[in-house]
């Protein structure tokens, strides 16, 4: 009676070699479904960057349509509206024109690009009769980045911590050469 009360007690528990293989398949399903998170977490955050921009030409576009320009760009590198006295200001976080006493109001804020160390860039072509927009995308293999040759293009435009590698143009998306 002794012996199958022994044989009961072992047979009660995990061995050493089963918790081993369960934690070990644990992990290898946590390294892979992190890694899948982090790619779908880049993907969205380009996607917004590409709808922000989007959303940033359509206002600029309104802008040119009814003063007859693009915006210009401050000394650093803000983009400017007319105000009431026919002066350039800053637009910082909206874009905006006054007509006599009469604001119009194209884009009352302008997005940000959704990491704090990253920025979207307007740089206007001489004379304000053009305009490029800027913006880094995370995935490099992304159909939207400029490569040529393979080799990804930025202009040597900073956009915060990285070059740009995307860019749209008053005539629309600059694409792969």
């Amino acid at each position: 009676m002794k012996q199958n009360e022994f044989v009961r007690r072992q047979t009660r528990g995990f061995t050493l070699i089963e918790l081993i293989l369960v934690m070990a398949l644990i992990g290898i399903l946590a390294v892979v479904g992190l890694g899948s998170y982090t790619q779908a977490t880049i993907k969205s955050r380009d996607t917004e960057r590409k709808s922000d921009l989007n959303q940033i030409i359509k206002a600029i576009e309104s802008f040119n349509n009814d003063t007859g320009r693009y915006p210009l760009v401050d000394a650093l590198g803000n983009m400017t509206c007319p105000n009431a006295s026919e002066l350039e200001e800053s637009c910082y976080s909206s874009i905006y024109a006054y007509f006599g006493n009469e604001q119009a109001i194209y884009m009352l804020k302008i997005p940000v690009d959704p990491k704090s160390t990253r920025k979207y860039v307007y740089v206007p072509t001489s004379g304000a009769v053009g305009f490029s927009i800027y913006a880094a995308l995370e995935n490099t293999q992304d159909k939207d980045v400029v490569t040529t040759d393979g080799v990804v293009t930025d202009w040597g435009v900073s956009c915060g911590d990285v070059n740009c590698n995307y860019k749209i143009t008053d005539t629309g998306l600059v694409t792969t050469k």
